[in-house]
Formats: structure tokens, C-alpha cells, sequence
């Protein structure tokens, strides 16, 4: 539990299935008042038992988790906001005033982390929505990559209060250079970003946003290979991981050896998944160069479309294996955010059952949405886009068997991607792309907490942990989809109770 965060014993809070969308719709409105309820109801037919030290105990149910792998026929006890024991059930009672949930024939893994997310990227999707769809999707921490501090003062405040909400791990905004991607251009592009285009100025924003109390910092595209070294050299003195996308104006074997902890969405990997990745390098500089415009969105959009296509074809596989195993070398992790970079190839909002999670949304998004994503999915993909998806699959293997730390993050709200639900999908993704299930979860359990140095508080279901949790109704081991089958979520010691369909 982070500094600062108090929880109380445990009780319940009620949130509905995601196919309940109107009881939900009115459940987001009244949340954050929600009294904890009586848990006694959970004692019904259930005998004594013998443990009079537990606030909770979910008893005789299979833990699953990257560490300890499958525990089947478990009793997991909990005291406030910690787990306290985990031991093979021996089907006894517990003393009058311990909360019993059965969980028999059901499944317990860590609570979820969504590892990239942005709050602040469109007003109508704030911490009020976020926040309950990722607790009822079993999401229990978050990782904004990106926002202004003053737009997440509010949802910063909620997640370090006594209320039952996911933690939050804020990057503030984006550091990038003088030519921003994310400057409130427009809607598609609101302002998430501060840009530097000195090593000082560099230097400063870091010490600035490390005064605020930041957990890490985001290094963005458009710095100067000066600078973004600048950027990650200072966070290390303030004790902060950097994630970043690899930027334009270096190779993302120099970004790796600059010293960042996390790259995300394997943006410009290949462009050194290439024979020779300097000419590409070189070519990115003359038109960088010769630029003229205000920002650097549609900077990065002209060179994504002179380059990436041609990377991809002429891939190297030992170019990759020299990138991957410097990534190895200096424990780089790669958050791959599948649910957003196979945005134009496998194209998730453009299906049926997806679209119906945009009802959770405002009915203002809910619109907007489904009419822009039924517009789009018409668009069939290209024999290019088709090849950046090919890549992206083989890259996240391949990054996987080496054994580089994968990251779940989603990058919700943006395109499409409905807060909570879409942690689900992305888990899908990465077993298509070739993880096991257990591997999966891990990416959204221990890998993220490990970024943060937490993997002795977070992660596992084991004594000493958090005691944020999921329980299945089916083994996801079997089939990740099962991950969507939630039958209640603890927070902190807090039963979070999923209605019955």
C-alpha cells in the first residue's frame, strides 16, 4: 500500500456485472458515497471457523499467480488491507465477526493492473467514470502515462483517501521537445505534454514534477538526443523510473542505452529491427530538419509513413535479436499496448460485441463513438497494415521467449477502448501473440508492480501482499478469456461484490 493510503476492515461495495450497463450507468453516478455494507450475508451457510485474527477469508478456493503458479484448495486470510496467511483449507470454521466467502471451484489471482492509461486525454472520460469500470473489470491499479498534474489533482486525491478506489500512478505530463505531439491542437491531440528543448530546461521540468510527488517520468518522440538523455540522467537522481517512447531523433538502441526502465507500445522498434538502422536514423534527420510546422504530430504521422512499412519488410532477424538482447542486458521492460497499435489491423472497435461496451460511457461518448468506429470499420486494412500487425505479433513473442518483462496497458480511453473492459482484451492479444495464459497475467500482476520496485507488496497472492484480488469463476489458465468472469473483486481488504447475472 503506498504512503499515505489508509484502509478500514473490510465490507462491500456494490458494483454490477458489465452487462447490467443501466444499473451501472446509475451505480457511476453515486460511488464515490456508497456506504460499506454489512458482510454477515456472506456467513450464510457457512460454518465457523477457527481463525479469529482475519477481517476476511475466501476459503478452499485455487490460487493462481506468476510466482506461486497454482495452489488449488487454498484458504486466504486477510487483515485490513493486508493478506495474513494462505494455506491449504482444512475446512474448518471461523470465529463469530470473520467475513467467509466460499470459493470453491473458483479462482483467485492478483488484482490487475491497466500499466498505460491516460485520465486526462478527453474530459468526459475522467476518474469518476475510470475509476469504477476498473474496479469492476478487476483492475486495481493504474499507470497514467501522460497529463497534466492539475487536470489529475482530483482523481490523485480519491486514490490516496480512505476511498475504495484503484491506486494511481501518475508520470505527469508528457516530456517532449519543442515540437510537441500532444499540445491541444485538437481533440484527437489535447494537451498531455510540456515541452524542453534544452538540457536545462530538461533538467528543470524533472525537478519540477519531482517535487510534485510523481511516481515516473514519460520521455516523448520529439526530443533531441541531448535532451531525452538529460531527462532520463535527472530522474535517476530523484530515484525515478522513465518509460518512453523511443525517440524520432536517435535509434531505440541509444534510448535503451540512455537508461530508461519501460518502452511503450514498441513504437520505433522497427526501425532498428533493420540491417542497418542508422540510414533510416539519418533519413528521420533530414526531414526532421527540414520541418516546418508548429507541432510534431503530424511530424511523426509523415515519418511512421515513410518508414515503418519499409522496416517492417526489410526486417533483420539478427538486427532484432542485437536489440532484444540489449533490452535484456539493461532490464528493459516493453509495455506493447496490442489493444492500440493493432488500432488499423485487428481493428477491435470495429466489433459488434465491442461497440456495446461504449454504453458504459456518457451518452455523449456512447454516441460519438459508435458513430466514428462504425464509420471507420469499413475501412478494410491494408496489405501494410497487415504487415505492421504480422511484426507486431512476432515482436511481442520473440521479446517474451528472450525473457524481456511484458507490461499490460491498454493507452484507454484512447481509440475506442472502454476503461476497464479493455485490460481483458489486451490479455487476449497477448496470448494470441504467443504468451501463456500465466505469463499474460503476469504482465498485468507482478510486471508493472516490478517497475515500481513492489513486487514484495504487490503481485501475488502470498502473506505480506496487498490484499487486492480477483475471484473467477472460471480458471483463466484454461482459457484467458475467462478473465472477464468475475465474481467479486477485493480492494484493500474491501469486498467489491459483481451482482449475479
Amino acid at each position: 500500500m503506498r504512503a499515505g493510503k489508509w484502509r478500514g476492515t473490510s465490507g462491500l461495495i456494490m458494483f454490477p456485472r458489465k452487462e447490467s450497463i443501466f444499473v451501472l450507468k446509475k451505480l457511476l453516478l453515486t460511488w464515490l458515497t456508497l456506504p460499506l455494507l454489512a458482510a454477515c450475508s456472506l456467513n450464510s451457510a457457512l460454518p465457523e471457523i477457527v481463525q479469529s485474527d482475519a477481517d476476511l477469508i475466501i476459503q478452499n478456493v485455487t490460487a493462481i499467480d506468476a510466482v506461486y503458479g497454482t495452489r488449488p484448495n487454498m484458504d486466504v486470510a486477510i487483515t485490513g488491507d493486508q493478506i495474513v496467511s494462505v494455506r491449504p483449507s482444512d475446512g474448518k470454521a471461523t470465529a463469530t465477526g470473520t467475513n467467509v466467502i466460499d470459493g470453491t471451484d473458483k479462482f483467485l489471482i492478483p488484482g490487475l493492473w491497466d500499466a498505460h492509461v491516460h485520465l486526462a486525454y478527453d474530459p468526459e472520460i475522467g476518474h469518476e467514470l475510470f475509476f469504477p469500470l476498473a474496479l469492476a473489470h478487476g483492475v486495481t491499479y493504474l499507470r497514467d502515462t501522460g497529463g497534466h498534474l492539475d487536470k489529475l489533482a482530483e482523481a490523485r486525491a480519491l486514490a490516496s483517501s480512505d476511498k475504495v478506489t484503484p491506486d494511481l500512478y501518475v508520470s505527469g505530463p508528457l516530456v517532449d521537445g519543442e515540437k510537441r505531439v500532444y499540445a491541444g491542437q485538437s481533440a484527437s491531440a489535447p494537451n498531455l505534454s510540456i515541452g524542453v528543448g534544452t538540457r536545462e530546461q530538461a533538467i528543470a521540468e524533472v525537478d519540477r514534477l519531482a517535487a510534485q510527488d510523481v511516481h515516473f517520468i514519460k520521455a516523448y518522440e520529439m526530443l533531441a538526443p541531448d535532451v531525452f538523455r538529460a531527462v532520463v540522467q535527472q530522474a535517476k537522481k530523484h530515484d525515478l523510473p522513465v518509460t518512453a517512447h523511443s525517440p524520432l531523433s536517435m535509434t531505440a538502441s541509444q534510448a535503451i542505452d540512455a537508461g530508461i526502465s519501460d518502452m511503450q507500445h514498441l513504437r520505433n522498434l522497427e526501425m532498428d529491427c533493420v540491417a542497418d538502422p542508422k540510414v533510416f536514423l539519418q533519413q528521420r534527420e533530414t526531414v526532421m530538419a527540414a520541418d516546418e510546422a508548429e507541432y510534431g504530430r503530424e511530424l511523426r504521422s509523415e515519418i511512421h509513413r515513410l518508414q515503418r512499412h519499409k522496416a517492417v519488410q526489410a526486417r533483420n532477424a539478427k538486427s532484432c535479436e542485437t536489440l532484444i538482447a540489449l533490452m535484456k542486458s539493461k532490464g528493459v521492460s516493453q509495455t506493447p499496448t496490442l489493444t492500440i497499435s493493432r488500432f488499423l489491423s485487428r481493428k477491435l472497435y470495429a466489433d459488434k460485441n465491442w461497440q456495446d461496451t461504449f454504453q458504459m460511457m456518457p451518452p455523449t461518448v456512447a454516441q460519438k463513438w459508435t458513430q466514428v468506429a462504425s464509420r471507420l470499420a469499413s475501412r478494410k486494412p491494408t496489405a501494410s497494415d497487415k504487415a505492421y500487425d504480422d511484426w507486431l505479433m512476432t515482436m511481442v513473442s520473440d521479446l517474451n521467449q528472450a525473457g524481456i518483462s511484458i507490461l499490460a496497458g491498454t493507452d484507454a480511453p484512447i481509440g475506442f477502448l472502454t476503461p476497464g473492459a479493455s485490460l481483458h482484451e489486451e490479455l487476449i492479444m497477448l496470448v494470441e501473440a504467443g504468451l501463456t495464459p500465466l505469463e499474460a497475467i503476469r504482465a498485468a500482476t507482478i510486471a508493472p508492480a516490478a517497475f515500481f520496485n513492489l513486487q514484495d507488496s504487490q503481485g501475488s497472492v502470498a502473506p505480506k501482499m496487498q490484499a487486492d484480488l480477483v475471484l473467477l469463476t472460471k480458471n483463466p489458465l484454461s482459457d484467458i478469456q475467462n478473465i472477464r468472469e468475475i465474481d467479486l473483486v477485493v480492494k484493500d481488504g474491501q469486498v467489491v461484490v459483481i451482482p449475479a447475472r
